[in-house]
């Protein structure tokens, strides 16, 4: 075949990068890049090519979209027919000249799943009367009303940021019962973990409540246990004369 010259900066970048893979040259990087390795090769913006080093080039990209294009009519036979597995995709020739970007918006994070702060009944028998009842509806009431969420991801402090401070000595603090109910509001809006209100409940105690915590032989283990005995141990305000 009679060979004619090609200005370098005219061919495609598949006929840029065999070229220079004939050379042993990296053939990585835009056309800009291509050309000028090849012109630094060559010491010429011209080369001498033959029809069939350009027509092969073609034909080999050619396949190489034809068999992606079966694969495709392939997998969009087996969804409209309803079946359940897709069919293997056979290998596809590699594709020289092709650089395949990297789509970051198309990869997605895994949410993580959490589980929602849910009251559970006490498992021991409790002597604390009169607040048994109120107790229970409050707790019946979170139960059934809340439903589990990935939308907020809190942090201790967070929560610890939200919440009010129980002092019971002082005049504009919540008492024991507002101090529960209104954490357990935001609990029920926020869709905080038990375990998670709980540390944060504790760490807002100040004053007496504060030694109270401190000073307990034990361990509560869930918030019906803490929220039962703080209203049980602070039923109303200090008086001034119990300060």
């Amino acid at each position: 075949m009679p060979r004619q010259k090609f200005p370098i900066a005219d061919l495609t970048c598949p006929v840029l990068r065999k070229l220079l893979r004939d050379r042993e040259l990296r053939s990585a990087g835009r056309k800009p890049d291509l050309v000028k390795r090849l012109i630094d090769s060559e010491g010429s913006d011209e080369i001498e090519l033959s029809d069939n080093e350009i027509e092969d080039n073609d034909d080999d990209l050619r396949q190489t979209v034809s068999a992606l294009v079966e694969n495709v009519a392939s997998i969009m036979a087996a969804i409209k027919n309803g079946q359940v597995g897709v069919p293997p995709v056979p290998p596809v020739p590699p594709v020289p000249s092709a650089v395949l970007p990297q789509d970051d918006d198309a990869i997605a994070e895994a949410h993580h799943q959490r589980t929602p702060f849910n009251i559970t009944a006490p498992t021991h028998s409790t002597a604390f009367g009169d607040i048994e009842p109120t107790l229970r509806r409050r707790n019946e009431t979170m139960t059934s009303t809340r439903q589990p969420t990935a939308e907020y991801v809190f942090q201790p402090q967070d929560v610890i940021g939200i919440l009010p401070i129980f002092d019971p000595l002082d005049d504009v603090s919540p008492s024991a019962e507002q101090f529960i109910d209104r954490i357990e509001k935001l609990a029920q809006v926020y869709h905080w973990e038990e375990y998670l209100v709980l540390f944060a409940a504790q760490a807002k105690l100040k004053g007496p409540a504060k030694r109270w915590i401190d000073g307990l032989q034990t361990t509560f283990a869930t918030w019906e246990e803490f929220s039962k005995a703080l209203i049980a141990d602070f039923p109303s305000r200090f008086t001034t004369a119990a300060r």
